[in-house]
């Protein structure tokens, strides 16, 4: 399953909100994350800094559904992902590559379409002409569709809108319920893109979700 979010920049701040949202939108759809392994490289905007003592802000924000895990590949081990890295260059080719954008507002609407497009139509013809969607019901028949729908966010949005609850009452978008039920395993994916119609640029985190090594 395909998942998107975008930042003005590369950093652990907005790889850590992004955890945050995927986890609160998956429990509230009724996905239970526990027994399930976050997957990542070793880039420093999901481990922090090379020589850190602690876990980052972003594994900590994994591991704060109990029984999710983040792991993250060996370095230089792209074939623990190449699955991943199939969908990242449909990415660029079915989208990046042909779409024009006029602004924030008309990218991100566009990169919703491409997402709902992504989980929801075009079968697999190397995971038994299935989309998706199918393969993930299919696995966990009683999961919502609505884990398909995820909207794309602009994490800096989110970031100014945690700061502003922050400020008034408190809020904490990290805590979020948790509970067992599949075993997804998910590969983070930071890449720029820029476009000459209406001066958009974003930097992109990608999250593709797949279960027991077959992409969903």
């Amino acid at each position: 399953m395909l998942y998107m979010g975008f930042a003005d920049e590369r950093s652990l701040t907005y790889t850590t909100l992004f955890a945050q949202y995927l986890n609160w939108h998956l429990v509230k759809c009724g996905v239970d994350l526990s027994s399930t392994v976050r997957q990542t490289d070793n880039g420093s905007e999901h481990i922090g800094s090379w020589n850190a003592k602690g876990p980052s802000a972003y594994t900590r924000a994994i591991e704060s559904v109990k029984g999710q895990i983040h792991k993250t590949i060996y370095p230089g081990a792209h074939r623990y992902q190449s699955d991943v890295e199939t969908v990242h260059n449909l990415v660029e080719m079915e989208f990046y590559e042909i779409e024009e954008f006029e602004n924030r507002g008309d990218f991100l609407n566009k990169a919703y379409s491409y997402q709902l497009f992504f989980n929801l139509v075009p079968p697999n013809t190397y995971k038994e002409n299935q989309t998706p969607w199918q393969i993930t019901s299919k696995k966990k028949p009683t999961l919502s569709i609505e884990i398909a729908k995820i909207p794309p966010i602009f994490l800096d949005d989110l970031l100014l809108k945690k700061l502003d609850f922050s400020t008034k009452v408190g809020y904490d978008v990290s805590s979020v319920p948790s509970r067992v039920q599949i075993t997804p395993y998910s590969h983070h994916r930071c890449s720029t893109h820029n476009s000459e119609h209406g001066n958009v640029s974003v930097m992109v985190v990608e999250d593709v979700y797949y279960l027991t090594g077959a992409l969903c």
